[in-house]
C-alpha cells in the first residue's frame, strides 16, 4: 500500500490582498521533484541593488509571475528577486531542498521568514568561498525544514556576472535529493573520467609519434573538460574553493582556450596549410581573435560582454570546421569518415548548447547537457579516427623505414663505386703526369716539349679540380661552408668563365652560344668563388654529357632597388636525365650511373656542390629535360649592386686635371701611414686648395675637433685606441665637439654586407673601398659635401 506523504501548501505571495494556493500530494513529486515556478513571482530589478528589507517592506515593487518568463533568461548581469511561500499542514517535521539558478551564478541568497517574523538567511553562489556556502554543494541548493503546521515566506536574490541566467525552482524531498545526487556523481564521474583518460592517451601518442594533431586534440579535450567542470560547479568546489579572479573567469578562460586548440587540431588534422591556404589563414585569424578575447578577459574588470563573444566565436569556429570538411570533399581530398561523424556530433551538441545560451530553444535536460552528449559521442568517433591516423602513420613510418633501408643499401653501393671511381679519376692524371715527366727525363733533346708541357698542365688542372671538389664536399658535409662576400667585377668574371667553357666546347666539336643581357651590373657584392664554381660545374656537365650539337647559356637580370636578380639558363642537346635519376640528381656521389662502363668521367659531386652553394645564397636551381633533346638548367641568384664602383665608372671618364676642390677642411682618420700618404698625394696633386688634416685614430680625431671646424670626415674603421665604429657613434650621438650631422665617408678594405649594414646603422653617409679610387672618392665627397666646395672644371 502506497504511503501518502503529508500535505504541503505551496503558494505565492503577490504582495496584494490575493493569495494563490496549491495543494500537492506524493504524485505531484513524480518520484524526484516538483517545480515551484508556476507559484513563484519575480522582480526584474535591473542594476538596482535592493536590500532585503526594501524588498520585504515595499508593497509598490512590481513582481510578475515567474511562469510568464522562460526558465532561461539569456546573458544578463541584472539583479533578480523571487518570492514564494510554503506551508506544512501535517503533524510531522519535513525536510526539503530547493534548487535554483545555475551552479556558476555569482550571488544566490535565500531569506526565509516564519510566522513570527524571524528571518533565516542562507548563502550560495560561486562569488564566495565554497566553505562559506550554507549548503556546501556545487549547485545553488538551500535547506528548508518545516515544522508541523508551519508556514514560511521565502525570498531569493540572485545576480550573475553576465553569464546565462536560469531560474529553475525545484523542490526535492530529502531522500529524493540524495538519490539524485548519487546518480549525478556516477554520470559526471563517467563523463570526466573518459575525457581525462582520452587526454592522457593522446598525449602519450604525441610523445610516441610526434604528430601535433595528437597534442592539440589532447589539450582541446582537457580544456573542454575544464569548461564543463566549471559550468557544473566542480571547478569552484575543488580547484578554486576560495573564489577570486580565476574562479570568476574559469568558464570563459577554458572556453576560449578549448576553442583555440580545437581550431589548431582541425587545421593540423585536415592539413589546411597545404590543402587550403585560405582556410588556414582564416583559422589563424580566429586564433588571433581568441587571444584578443583572452587578453580582454584578463585585463578588463568588467567582462560580461565576453560571454556572448565566446559563444559567437565558438559558432564561427564550428562553421569554419564544417567549411573545411566541405572544401576537402570538393577537392577530393580524403577525410576519415569517423572524423566527420565525430565533428558532426560535436557540432550538433554545441549548437544545442549555444542556442540554449542565446535563449532560442527551451530549457530541458537534453539542452542543459547537449554539449556533454555531443562531446561524449565525439570522443568515441574521433578516437576511432585517431586510431586510423595512428595506423596510417605506422604504415607511413614502415614505408619510410623501407625506403631508408633501400637508400642506405644504395648509398653503400654508391660510395663503394665512388671510391673505385675516385681512385681511377685521380690515377689517370697522375699516370699521365708521371709518364710525361719520365719521357722528359729520358729525352734530352726536348722534342715536343711544348705539347708535353700542355699535357702536364692540363692533367694537373684536372687533378687540382678533383681535389678541390673533394675539399668542397668535405667542407659541406662538416657544415663549415660560408659566404665570403666582397665586391667584384661581374662582367669580367662572367667573361673568364664563358671563355674557358667555350674552349672546352670547341675542343669537343660543339657549338657554344652566349646571350648576356645589357642590364647586368658591372660590379656586385657576393661570393665570387662560389658563383664561378656554380657556373663551371653546370657548364662542365652540359659539355660533358653532350656529344654533338650545342651548349647555350643565357644570362638575364632584373633589378630591384639596389639588388640584381641574375637568371642563368643553360641548355644542351645531350643525353638528358632519366626520370629515375632526376629525383636524386642533386645528391652527393651521383652521376648518370656508376655502372656506365666509364662512358663519362668525373666524381659525381658537381651538382651536389651547385645545389648546396645555391641554397646557401638563397637562390634557386631547377634541372629538367628539354622538350626536344638534352637538358635545361635554370639558376637564379640575388646579389647586391655595388653602387660605389658604378659611380666610379661614371667619373672615370673625368681626368684628374678636370677635378678641382675649393677651400674646405677635411679630416682624415687613419692609422696606416701608407694609406695616409696615398690620400695626401691624391689631395696634393688634384685638390690642392682643400685643407687635409690627419688623425691617427678616433680618440685623436675627437681631440682635434675640439680646436678646429671640419666640413667632412673620411673615416677608417680598424684603428687602435678607438676604432671608426665607436668614433662614428660618438659623433652621431652628439658627444663630440662638432656638428652631429657632419658628413662621414668611410674608407675601408672591408666591404662585406655585414660591415656595410653596421656603418650605415651607425649613421655614416657613404663608403669607399680601399685601394682608394680618386674619381670615386671625389664623387662621394661631391655628393655628401654640405656646401659647394667641390666641383668639376667646365
Amino acid at each position: 500500500m502506497r504511503q501518502i506523504i503529508p500535505q504541503i501548501w505551496v503558494y505565492v505571495l503577490l504582495l496584494s490582498p490575493l493569495v494563490s494556493k496549491a495543494q500537492f500530494d506524493q504524485t505531484d513529486f513524480n518520484g524526484e521533484a516538483i517545480s515551484l515556478r508556476s507559484e513563484t513571482t519575480v522582480l526584474l530589478a535591473g542594476q538596482k541593488e535592493y536590500s532585503f528589507d526594501e524588498i520585504r517592506n515595499n508593497p509598490n515593487l512590481e513582481f510578475v509571475p515567474l511562469s510568464s518568463l522562460k526558465e532561461n533568461l539569456g546573458f544578463s548581469n541584472d539583479h533578480y528577486w523571487m518570492t514564494f511561500s510554503l506551508e506544512n499542514r501535517s503533524s510531522k517535521f519535513k525536510q526539503y531542498y530547493l534548487e535554483t539558478a545555475r551552479p556558476i551564478t555569482d550571488i544566490v541568497n535565500l531569506y526565509l521568514v516564519d510566522g513570527n517574523g524571524k528571518v533565516e538567511q542562507q548563502y550560495s553562489g560561486d562569488k564566495m568561498p565554497f566553505a562559506s556556502k550554507t549548503i556546501q554543494h556545487r549547485k545553488s541548493i538551500f535547506d528548508i525544514g518545516l515544522e508541523p503546521n508551519q508556514k514560511i515566506q521565502g525570498y531569493i536574490h540572485l545576480k550573475s556576472d553576465g553569464e546565462v541566467v536560469m531560474l529553475p525552482m525545484r523542490l526535492y524531498p530529502e531522500t529524493n535529493f540524495f538519490v539524485l545526487t548519487y546518480k549525478e556523481q556516477v554520470f559526471y564521474g563517467f563523463f570526466y573520467g573518459i575525457l581525462i583518460l582520452a587526454c592522457l592517451i593522446y598525449l602519450f601518442f604525441f610523445f610516441a609519434l610526434k604528430d601535433k594533431a595528437f597534442v592539440y586534440y589532447a589539450l582541446y579535450v582537457l580544456f573542454i573538460a575544464l569548461m564543463q567542470f566549471s559550468l557544473d560547479g566542480f571547478f569552484h568546489q575543488y580547484l578554486t574553493p576560495q573564489g577570486g579572479w580565476l574562479s570568476n573567469r574559469a568558464v570563459l578562460l577554458t572556453a576560449f582556450v578549448s576553442l583555440f586548440f580545437f581550431g589548431r587540431y582541425g587545421d593540423t588534422f585536415l592539413g589546411l596549410k597545404k590543402n587550403s591556404p585560405l582556410l588556414h589563414k582564416t583559422n589563424k585569424f580566429f586564433g588571433f581573435a581568441i587571444m584578443v578575447g583572452v587578453a580582454a578577459l584578463a585585463l578588463s574588470p568588467s567582462f560580461e560582454y565576453c560571454y556572448p563573444l565566446a559563444n559567437a566565436i565558438g559558432i564561427l569556429v564550428l562553421l569554419h570546421m564544417i567549411a573545411s570538411i566541405v572544401v576537402m570533399k570538393l577537392k577530393k581530398i580524403k577525410v576519415d569518415p569517423y572524423f566527420i561523424i565525430g565533428i558532426s556530433f560535436l557540432v550538433l551538441g554545441f549548437i544545442v548548447f549555444i542556442l540554449n545560451n542565446f535563449n532560442t530553444i527551451p530549457n530541458s535536460f537534453f539542452t542543459d547537457n547537449g554539449a556533454k552528449f555531443g562531446i561524449g559521442l565525439e570522443i568515441v568517433f574521433l578516437s576511432i579516427s585517431m586510431i586510423n591516423r595512428i595506423r596510417d602513420l605506422r604504415m607511413e613510418n614502415e614505408q619510410n623505414q623501407m625506403l631508408a633501408l633501400q637508400r642506405a643499401e644504395d648509398m653503400n653501393e654508391i660510395k663503394s663505386s665512388f671510391l673505385s671511381n675516385i681512385s681511377h679519376e685521380l690515377r689517370t692524371p697522375l699516370n699521365l703526369i708521371m709518364g710525361v715527366a719520365t719521357s722528359l727525363q729520358e729525352n734530352k733533346e726536348k722534342e715536343n716539349l711544348e705539347e708535353k708541357c700542355k699535357m702536364l698542365l692540363s692533367s694537373s688542372k684536372n687533378l687540382l679540380g678533383y681535389i678541390e671538389d673533394i675539399l668542397d664536399f668535405t667542407e659541406i658535409e662538416k657544415g663549415d661552408q660560408d659566404l665570403k662576400e666582397v665586391s667584384f667585377n661581374l662582367k669580367s668574371t662572367l667573361s673568364k668563365v664563358i671563355n674557358l667553357q667555350e674552349k672546352k666546347a670547341k675542343a669537343k666539336g660543339l657549338d657554344f652560344n652566349t646571350s648576356i643581357s645589357s642590364a647586368i651590373p658591372t660590379q656586385i657584392v657576393g661570393d665570387k668563388g662560389k658563383l664561378v664554381q656554380i657556373l663551371n660545374h653546370t657548364l662542365d656537365n652540359a659539355i660533358k654529357f653532350t656529344n654533338q650539337g650545342s651548349v647555350a647559356i643565357d644570362i638575364d637580370c632584373k633589378k630591384d632597388n639596389d639588388r640584381a636578380i641574375l637568371s642563368f639558363t643553360i641548355k644542351d642537346t645531350g643525353i638528358g636525365i632519366s626520370k629515375e635519376k632526376m629525383s636524386t640528381i642533386y645528391e652527393s656521389f651521383t652521376k648518370k650511373s656508376f655502372r656506365d662502363k666509364r662512358e663519362f668521367s668525373g666524381l659525381g659531386l658537381g651538382l651536389y656542390i651547385v645545389k648546396t652553394y645555391v641554397d646557401l645564397q638563397k637562390g634557386t636551381v631547377n634541372l629538367k629535360n628539354n622538350a626536344n633533346q638534352g637538358t635545361i638548367c635554370e639558376l637564379s641568384l640575388g646579389f647586391e649592386i655595388d653602387e660605389d664602383q658604378a659611380l666610379a665608372s661614371e667619373k672615370s671618364t673625368t681626368a684628374p686635371s678636370d677635378i678641382t676642390m675649393e677651400t674646405g677642411n677635411i679630416l682624415y682618420v687613419e692609422d696606416n701611414k701608407m694609406n695616409q700618404t696615398v690620400v695626401k698625394l691624391l689631395f696634393k696633386k688634384n685638390w690642392g686648395n682643400a685643407k687635409l688634416t690627419i688623425a691617427n685614430h678616433g680618440k685623436e680625431a675627437l681631440e682635434i675637433m675640439k680646436e678646429k671646424h671640419f666640413d667632412l670626415i673620411l673615416m677608417d674603421l680598424q684603428m687602435p685606441e678607438m676604432d671608426g665604429f665607436e668614433t662614428t657613434s660618438i659623433i652621431r650621438n652628439g658627444e663630440a665637439d662638432c656638428d652631429p650631422q657632419i658628413p662621414i665617408i668611410v674608407l675601408t678594405a672591408d666591404n662585406t654586407s655585414q660591415t656595410r649594414k653596421k656603418i650605415f646603422e651607425l649613421g655614416a653617409n657613404d663608403l669607399v673601398t680601399k685601394p682608394v679610387n680618386g674619381p670615386l672618392l671625389f664623387a662621394k665627397m661631391s655628393k655628401n659635401a654640405p656646401t659647394k666646395k667641390i666641383s668639376n672644371v667646365a
